[in-house]
């Protein structure tokens, strides 16, 4: 400790300037996104930043829809350049931020190879959209309506370990690992890290039981994972699927928008293989009627 202790001096006075610069900014260094939005710091750009984020990222969902991928190159630079002179601060932590850069850069590469892979495009425009619509939407962002869905992999996991299907057991976890990557950048920028983070460790958890096709560790763990879910869509632990008719707000727009995703990426595969493969500085759809 004697020989430790001298070498450890000589950074004290670098850690102080860091405390005191921490201290005068208000936002201490370590602090996560948690503790950005408990601040109420909010930027007075940023909720109108976010908005324009989120209408330039709409018409880019748009463009990916109709399969014009020259609209989407353009429109993708666009949202970029956006994204980069935009502050988020109070809206989105560090982590969020991180998340939301990750989700542009795929887009951007996605697009490079839409030709080749038109549903993994579809669905990384999905995951942007979703991610930027829960910028500007905190209670009925369009991401939240995934709650059932999730609800019924993780029934369909429980179901088929019980009839000791490994099979079955193993489609209905990886579907529940690709709803729940669509929605994970908007999770984390939704959500504390430490929510994050126990949800994740558990789907790495289930992942390796289900590879080993251990259905009586399936079977123990869906239960944990239930909870794990309500609490991320801030509902409560023991709340089931399907919500009272009463408290759905809105079924039809969200079902259709979020039905949509995947439907169009499934519909968008099915039509290049029929037709072959396009220039790509043509529309990969056929016009809209």
């Amino acid at each position: 400790m004697i020989r430790i202790m001298p070498k450890l001096s000589r950074y004290v006075p670098a850690f102080l300037v860091l405390l005191i610069l921490a201290i005068g900014t208000g936002n201490p260094i370590w602090a996560g996104s948690a503790a950005v939005n408990d601040a109420d710091e909010t930027s007075p750009a940023a909720p109108i930043q976010a908005k324009a984020f989120n209408k330039e990222v709409e018409l880019l969902y748009r463009y990916v829809e109709e399969g014009n991928i020259q609209a989407v190159l353009e429109q993708v630079r666009k949202v970029s350049g956006l994204f980069e002179s935009s502050s988020f601060q109070g809206i989105a932590g560090v982590e969020g931020i991180h998340v939301l850069a990750e989700s542009i850069i795929e887009m951007k590469e996605a697009t490079a190879h839409a030709s080749q892979d038109p549903q993994h495009w579809m669905l990384t425009a999905g995951k942007l959209r979703l991610a930027a619509d829960s910028l500007t939407h905190t209670n009925d962002a369009l991401w939240l309506q995934y709650f059932k869905v999730v609800r019924e992999d993780l029934d369909k996991m429980r179901e088929l370990a019980g009839k000791q299907d490994k099979e079955g057991m193993a489609s209905a976890f990886e579907s529940l690992q690709g709803h729940y990557e669509l929605i994970r950048p908007s999770v984390i920028i939704q959500r504390k890290p430490d929510e994050v983070n126990m949800v994740e460790s558990w789907l790495s958890y289930a992942g390796g039981l289900v590879s080993s096709g251990d259905t009586e560790g399936v079977l123990r763990i869906v239960p944990q994972g239930e909870e794990l879910v309500n609490t991320l869509f801030g509902k409560k632990r023991d709340e089931p699927a399907l919500a009272p008719l009463g408290e759905v707000k809105e079924p039809w727009t969200w079902q259709v928008i979020i039905g949509a995703i995947i439907l169009a990426a499934l519909t968008f595969a099915g039509y290049r293989k029929y037709q072959g493969q396009l220039n790509s500085t043509k529309p990969l759809f056929p016009p809209k009627v």
